[in-house]
């Protein structure tokens, strides 16, 4: 027993599956190679060694070159052939991942990010997404995470400031890692390429709301999310998104009115599109507007709104309504329904360029 113990190690039990392969594979393709020397380099036809090594190499390559003259010869050259299909596409796989597993570590060491905003998944909308984001804050630019578990279409051709990390979206460690409690809002897409896109959305809703509940961290995040299927609208907000949109219920509204009103689809697309000659919809919250104004009505808000609009000729402004400071917006409200303006009330503005403060 003493003499065998020391002899454990050249067992081939105690070798790995991995450790075993490749020391098999190596001995086999020795032999067939000494074995195809031995049989066809030794002359007799003409063939001197060397030619039979250059055959070999040859065919280890992929290719196949002369026939060897004896039968034997050729059973062994085909069984060369098979073998380096194998080796090689086994090597170029390796040499593959190595490269992309460095592009993706590359990836993954993203940058602190802070007042970012991060987009999960990936379908057809986001890059229309992005565009729009990137045209909305041109004056302040600010960077834009997408974080999706297959891999991004045409991500060479996107702007600078928008960094693509390929990892699961429903991670806690994923989500932490981009400083999604420092976003300024999370989007969730629709993953088209999943059986229940909804329901993901949920999973990293409820992630995202996990993290809200760390020590330090901050206690809202924003959360928008795509609606695929209507039904699923109450799951989503259980689970913590802020906001759930759905293209279906936009798309409807916006038929029927052009139906009724001509060219009305086109009033949407201006007012939804970032652009130096198109209006959008902006907030103006408490204490970016002046404490004055805080006890008037709608109509005397709009009045010194309209006064004050005469004076910004390049940026002119107009009121739409006031969001309440429980969320809830008013557009053009009736005056039994908004009496005066709260302290912690929002005005609610359209105007060619971002606006956050009047005063």
């Amino acid at each position: 027993m003493t003499v065998i113990a020391p002899l454990k190690w050249l067992s081939l039990k105690a070798l790995s599956p991995q450790r075993l392969i490749a020391l098999v594979v190596p001995l086999a393709l020795a032999t067939v190679v000494g074995l195809l020397l031995w049989h066809e380099g030794r002359g007799a036809d003409g063939t001197t060694p060397w030619e039979v090594l250059e055959n070999i190499v040859i065919t280890l390559m992929g290719e196949y070159p002369d026939k060897p003259k004896s039968p034997v010869g050729r059973v062994l050259q085909l069984l060369l052939l098979i073998s380096g299909t194998f080796i090689f596409g086994a090597i170029s796989g390796k040499i593959s991942s190595i490269f992309v597993t460095q592009a993706l570590r590359s990836e993954t060491h993203v940058s602190v990010f802070k007042d970012h905003i991060i987009i999960c998944n990936w379908n057809d909308k986001a890059t229309g997404i992005i565009d729009q984001l990137i045209e909305g804050n041109k004056a302040s630019p600010i960077d834009i995470v997408v974080v999706a578990a297959s891999v991004v279409s045409d991500r060479d051709r996107l702007p600078e400031r928008v960094h693509v990390i390929q990892d699961d979206p429903t991670h806690h460690a994923t989500l932490e890692r981009l400083c999604a409690p420092q976003a300024k809002a999370v989007i969730l897409l629709a993953d088209e390429d999943t059986e229940a896109p909804d329901e993901k959305n949920a999973l990293i809703a409820l992630a995202i709301k996990h993290l809200e509940r760390l020590p330090g961290q901050q206690t809202d995040i924003h959360v928008i999310a795509e609606l695929v299927n209507l039904s699923r609208r109450r799951h989503l907000q259980e689970a913590g998104v802020d906001e759930v949109a759905s293209a279906r219920d936009y798309s409807a509204g916006i038929m029927a009115q052009s139906a009724m009103f001509k060219n009305m689809s086109v009033v949407y697309q201006q007012l939804l599109t970032y652009s130096d000659d198109s209006n959008e919809f902006y907030f103006i919250d408490p204490g970016r507007y002046p404490s004055g104004l805080a006890g008037k009505t709608f109509a005397e808000l709009s009045q010194w709104v309209s006064t004050y609009s005469a004076t910004q000729t390049d940026n002119p402004l107009l009121l739409i309504g006031v969001r309440r400071g429980n969320g809830e917006i008013l557009l053009n409200p009736k005056p039994r329904s908004f009496d005066r303006l709260a302290a912690d009330d929002a005005l609610v503005v359209m105007a060619f360029r971002k606006v956050d403060r009047i005063d």
